[in-house]
């Protein structure tokens, strides 16, 4: 079986924060896996800034405001005896009760670590290279000599108020990915072009190759239509320059 590599746009600023946020939790939970001191550093850093992520936006109430969109979009399904009428309503319950769960949440996300002394002088110090070490920050250093269990009971505390976060923006982007039906499409000479939907906004486009391909998509949007340019990169030290070759791929425009 074949390796394919997918390549995700998003469209509009909610979904490209949810994105993001989506890979930094990933990141954290998989930093989380291992016992070494340098999974915990790459722990915090992935920590950090998930808390710059929601400081900067308002990520609760996207969700929040989202999962109630979606859950009104789905629930116009009812009418369609095609649509499996078990699965759909155990979709919008779970829509609406992730969206209670975070209005039920009070004060900002991060708020817990805001005040944190020992996350403060990390983040502080983590802007300069080597800045973290021993001699600059002795009690970051004493916390990471502890056993690797206190370390990992410390970083689930800390992360355990966006447990709710992450359950709703993966829920989200799934209904999102899953809103399309992929096609195979080609591109004449590494460019392909085409309308987008006025009707239904779409959210994100996926772009699936094959990994023996040896290329990769520059995706361009706006609110009418989107193109693809497919670059080959010979050398990694050179700049990357456009296919003239046909390229098939796979695409999915997703829209909920």
């Amino acid at each position: 079986m074949n390796d394919f590599v997918t390549y995700e746009q998003p469209l509009n600023e909610r979904m490209r924060t949810f994105l993001r946020l989506e890979v930094l939790m990933q990141r954290l939970r998989a930093a989380m896996e291992g016992e070494e001191t340098w999974r915990t550093h790459c722990a915090l850093n992935s920590l950090l800034e998930i808390v710059s992520l929601v400081n900067r936006v308002d990520v609760k109430n996207d969700l929040m405001l989202e999962l109630d969109r979606q859950a009104a979009n789905i629930t116009r399904l009812r009418a369609d005896e095609d649509v499996d009428q078990a699965r759909l309503k155990e979709i919008v319950d779970r829509l609406h009760v992730l969206s209670h769960k975070l209005h039920e949440m009070s004060g900002p996300l991060a708020q817990h670590l805001v005040r944190n002394e020992l996350l403060s002088s990390i983040k502080q110090r983590m802007s300069i290279p080597g800045g973290t070490c021993d001699f600059d920050l002795p009690a970051y250093h004493y916390w990471l000599s502890r056993k690797p269990d206190i370390r990992l009971e410390v970083l689930k505390a800390w992360m355990a108020p966006f447990d709710q976060v992450m359950e709703a923006t993966q829920l989200v982007l799934g209904l999102v990915r899953d809103s399309a039906v992929p096609t195979m499409q080609c591109a004449a000479q590494g460019f392909f072009q085409q309308t987008l939907s006025l009707e239904t906004p779409t959210q994100i486009l996926r772009v699936k190759l094959d990994a023996n391909q040896s290329v990769y998509p520059e995706i361009s949007a706006g609110k009418h239509r989107f193109s693809i340019r497919f670059l080959r990169l010979a050398d990694i030290a050179a700049r990357a320059t456009q296919c003239e070759e046909d390229i098939e791929f796979e695409l999915a425009t997703c829209a909920l």
